[in-house]
């Protein structure tokens, strides 16, 4: 008997490659489906402003009386009077720069700055809220905390506000007051 060459056992390329190419779908279509389902997934299209999407922990009905805007719209709002804007970041980013006439109730501080501020706050007075540049920061945290007042949340944050070239306060230089704010 002659020994002929063997043939090997295994999938041909093409084979492999196709049973590859499968699985990677597969698991892209799971991908899609699961961020899909999730409340707070993520935007499946570039550019789509992520507050579209509800924060985790925050009912729906909420966000119903809740005016969700950018600069352009909250710009507009500034100047108007007896509108209040309050700035939701830690003190040292109010310190180191904030909008013109902005009050200061940091999220953390909360109920200290309430006690401060809150004889300007009477209900249905007319606020806008923004932290730094998270829809579901900073300001949505106080914007729970003010029910009685018709809220406007700055999705975009202040970080917008300030490339847009809109009024701002501060501008000290990074350390001048001994502390370190974030840019």
């Amino acid at each position: 008997m002659k020994n002929r060459p063997r043939r090997p056992t295994g999938l041909s390329l093409f084979a492999l490659l196709l049973r590859c190419v499968i699985i990677v779908a597969l698991g892209c279509l799971v991908a899609v489906v699961v961020n899909a389902a999730r409340p707070a997934g993520l935007p499946l299209v570039a550019g789509a402003p992520s507050w579209e999407v509800p924060c985790p922990g925050v009912p729906a009905a909420w966000w119903e009386r809740i005016q969700q805007i950018d600069a352009a719209p909250a710009h507009a709002l500034w100047q108007e009077p007896g509108v209040l804007f309050i700035d939701a970041r830690p003190h040292a980013d109010y310190i180191f720069k904030h909008i013109s006439g902005a009050l200061e109730m940091p999220y953390r501080e909360f109920s200290q700055a309430l006690e401060r501020e809150g004889g300007k706050l009477t209900p249905g007075t007319r606020v806008v809220i923004y932290g730094a540049d998270q829809p579901c920061g900073e300001a949505v945290r106080v914007a729970k905390q003010l029910p009685k007042l018709q809220v406007s949340l700055l999705t975009v944050g202040y970080k917008a506000w300030e490339q847009a070239g809109y009024p701002t306060t501060g501008g000290h230089a990074r350390g001048e007051l001994g502390w370190e704010a974030k840019p």
